[in-house]
This record gives structure tokens, sequence and C-alpha cells, in this order.
């Protein structure tokens, strides 16, 4: 037998019986046992596990998509048969030449809703997240004629458990169960609009029009920013454009309360920006959630923390087009250095599991974007030289290793210097100016480098 059925069957195994392989659902107490209560959310009760109905769910959304797919819009993929799936098993693993957008967003969604079958129906983050390795392999060997594809099944596992617990988490802050009439019906409509897999699974169980006690939510800190940015191609002070800015940045839980980080994902960090005119835009996101910390002694401080984090990153610019899902490993120091001049500073290191940048020789390889692993750095440092004044820089870096594409290297860079001033409690101003830069170092074709600056000024307000 072909070793990709072992694989496919080993895999749906766990897919089937996770509670074979994650047995962490009870406690004991006496002679009773209750389900772990660090496995609740909010004041709703998901103490009843049902391992089936994820399954049976994961099942049926990879069936609604494919239909879809086959049905309405009349996808050549989607005719699949008993040949397709058996030669898929036959032939194995692939890269595949996917649209960038595809590959780095549309997969990940569809890993989140397999995620989030499961974790709805009361299952933990670790007891989630095989579903989502086998909804990616059903879907690999069995719903398109196209050969199953290292980087969809990368993208959708890995980044998909990542989006997965993280809208699980902000659909929680807006399920309250103590109110009634419009406002209950706005909290779960907009709770399902962010997961819609949870918000299905809430109207199946009768929980959507179900009293309960009153929400307990995580703190959560939001910060919008509006202004205007000044792009300047090649450095170049003469060839400037310029667009309107919006960016948008998230905490959930405190990073620094290592004591309350009981489960993965208890604080999270996102971070979003656009600049926008007619002719392009400018895109920015990176998200973070906490897998595990420890506090440790050093630097004549106990202010020292290390921790394991899940990210994912997405820059597009004039000079690149870039997105790496990772597990970055990172040490942070908070120093008090007057009564009122604190410097905390962060220095990670990650390993990019599949990443994806877009290439100026695309006609040469028949995609626009190369695939591959890698290594990142990053450096964070925020000086609060007031309660009103501060200013931070911020730095990565990333090395993609080209597995599919040109063959080559990559090594994508950005700099950022900001300044930032509280002008109202809930309101300040800032000032920064940002560096992309990008080297492409290839076997077969002339090396390239290129650079921009770009010069922002904006308003933040926080809510």
């Amino acid at each position: 037998m072909n070793k990709n059925y072992y694989i496919f069957i080993s895999i749906l195994i766990s897919l089937l019986f996770p509670h074979k392989v994650f047995n962490q659902s009870k406690l004991s107490i006496g002679k009773n046992s209750i389900v772990n209560p660090s496995l609740n959310y909010n004041s709703t009760n998901y103490n009843d596990k049902n391992y089936w109905l994820a399954a049976s769910e994961v099942f049926g959304i990879n069936i609604l998509v494919w239909a879809n797919s086959k049905y309405i819009a009349k996808q050549e993929w989607a005719n699949i048969s008993g040949e397709s799936i058996s030669e898929n098993f036959k032939k194995g693993f692939t890269w595949d030449g996917d649209s960038f957008v595809m590959n780095q967003f549309l997969h990940p969604y569809h890993g989140s809703a397999y995620f989030n079958a499961a974790r709805s129906n009361g299952l933990s983050f670790w007891e989630s997240a095989p579903y989502v390795l086998g909804g990616s392999l059903m879907w690999e060997y069995a719903m398109e004629i196209e050969r199953p594809s290292y980087n969809d099944l990368l993208n959708t596992t890995l980044s998909g458990i990542m989006l997965g617990e993280i809208t699980f988490r902000l659909s929680n802050l807006l399920i309250d169960e103590s109110t009634s009439g419009l406002e209950r019906f706005a909290r779960e409509f907009t709770s399902t609009l962010i997961d819609p897999v949870k918000g299905f699974n809430r109207l199946l169980q009768g929980k959507m029009w179900k009293d309960g006690i009153k929400n307990i939510n995580t703190k959560l800190d939001i910060k919008l920013s509006l202004g205007v940015n000044s792009l300047f191609v090649e450095r170049d002070l003469s060839k400037s454009y310029l667009y309107s800015l919006f960016m948008f940045d998230m905490n959930y839980g405190n990073k620094l309360s290592v004591s309350s980080h009981k489960k993965p994902f208890d604080h999270i960090r996102i971070h979003g920006e656009m600049s926008f005119t007619k002719r392009d835009n400018i895109i920015g996101i990176s998200s973070s959630g906490v897998l595990w910390d420890w506090k440790f002694n050093a630097f004549n401080t106990k202010k020292n923390i290390f921790g394991l984090y899940k990210e994912f990153d997405y820059l597009e610019n004039y000079v690149y087009k870039f997105s790496a899902a990772s597990l970055a490993g990172e040490i942070t120091n908070r120093t008090l250095l007057s009564k009122k001049i604190i410097l905390q500073t962060s220095l990670g290191l990650s390993a990019v599991f599949v990443g994806g940048t877009n290439s100026i020789y695309s006609s040469e390889v028949g995609r626009d974007y190369n695939l591959g692993p890698g290594l990142g750095m990053r450096i964070f440092m925020n000086l609060k030289l007031t309660n009103s004044l501060s200013l931070n820089f911020r730095y990565k870096q990333f090395w993609l290793y080209i597995l599919n594409g040109l063959s080559g290297n990559e090594f994508i860079g950005l700099y950022n210097l900001n300044l930032e001033y509280k002008i109202f409690r809930n309101n300040s101003v800032g000032l920064s100016v940002i560096f992309y830069e990008r080297y492409g170092i290839y076997t077969h074709f002339t090396d390239i480098h290129s650079s921009n600056a770009s010069a922002r000024i904006f308003t933040k307000f926080h809510l």
C-alpha cells in the first residue's frame, strides 16, 4: 500500500477518535468527575464535548464548499471521482500554483472553520487542532482533482488553527446570555459574523436564546488611528505619493501578566493597517498568540519573560508582497530607568513554516510568487519618557529559502520608528517613519534590491 494511504488513515483516526489521543477533558474530585472548568468560555456552558458532531461538521464543511464549487461556480477542479481520489493517493504531494490570496488567506479561513467546528462543540484548543489537519487532508486527497499540495496543507492547518482561535475568542467577547431583545440579537448576530461555525452551533443547540449569567470578559484594548502616509519610491523625496492611512491595534489580555496565561492564546496581539489611493494600496497585518511563557530573573530585574508565540505576517507594498506563518521565541525585558521613564525591549527569533513573496520574474515561472520555509528575527524597543510621550522602534527581517518558484533566497525587511504624544486621556497624535527593503538573490536570474520609505502623521483613539 502506498505510504500516502498510511498517512491519511492515521490522521483520519486522530480526527474521528481525538479523545483517545487527547484525553484531557476530565478532572477527578472524590468519586465524581467534572469537565475541566478551564475549558469553558465566558458564561456559556460548553462542558458537553461532542467529538462525533465536530467530525461530522468538518466533513460537512468540505462537502458544502465542494458542492458550491462544482454545481454553482462550475469549477473544473471540483469534478472529482473515485479515479481522481485514487490518483491523488498514488501521486502524493506537490506544490500548487493557486493565486497568492487563495493560498495565504482563503486556505487559512477554510482551516479556521474546521477548528471552530471542534471548538464550538466543547473541545479545547489542543483537542481541536487535529480536526484542522484531518479536514485539510480530506480536502487535499478527496475534494479536488489536483494533486495534494504542501503549501495548502501547511497554510490551512497552521494558520487555520491560529485564525480559528482568534475568531473564537473575539466572538466570545460579544456573547452575553444575560441580555435580551435587540441587544441580544445584535450580540449574537455580530458574534456569528466573526465565527460563523460557532454561530451555527449556538443556533443548533438553542443557545442563542438561552438565559444565562452576565458575561465576564477578558481585558481588551483597542486603538484606531487615522492619518496620512507619504510614500517615497526608492527613498527619493522627489518621487512621492500621498495615501490616506487607517490603522487598527488590538491587545487581548496582557502580555506581561504571565500568571494569567493558563491556555494558548490567553494573550493575542493584532496590528492591521492600510494606506490607500486610487492607484494602489499598502497593507500590513501581523498577529501573535502566546502558546507558552514564563518569567525569569536576569539583567538585575525580575521583569523578564520568555515566550513561544504562534504568528502570522502579511505585508503588501510598493517593494514586496509577503506572508509568513511562523513559530517565534521571544525574550521581553521591562526596566524602570527612573520614576517616569520605562524601557521595554523584546528580541525574537522565528521559524517560518511556510512563507511566500511575489516575484518580478513571474512570467518565467508561471505565477507571481515564490514559496518556502525560512527564519525571521525582530527587535522591539519602547521608551516611555513621560506619562504622555513615548518613542518606539520596531525592526523585522525575514529570510526565505525558495523551495518552489525561482531558485534562490529572499530577504524582506521592515523598519519602523514611531513617536507618540497623548493629548487627552483616550487620544494621542503620532509621527512615524518606515523603511521597506528587499533583496532577492537568485541562481538563474539577476539579483534584485529595492527599497522605499514613508512618513506618517496620525491621530490615535483608545477605545
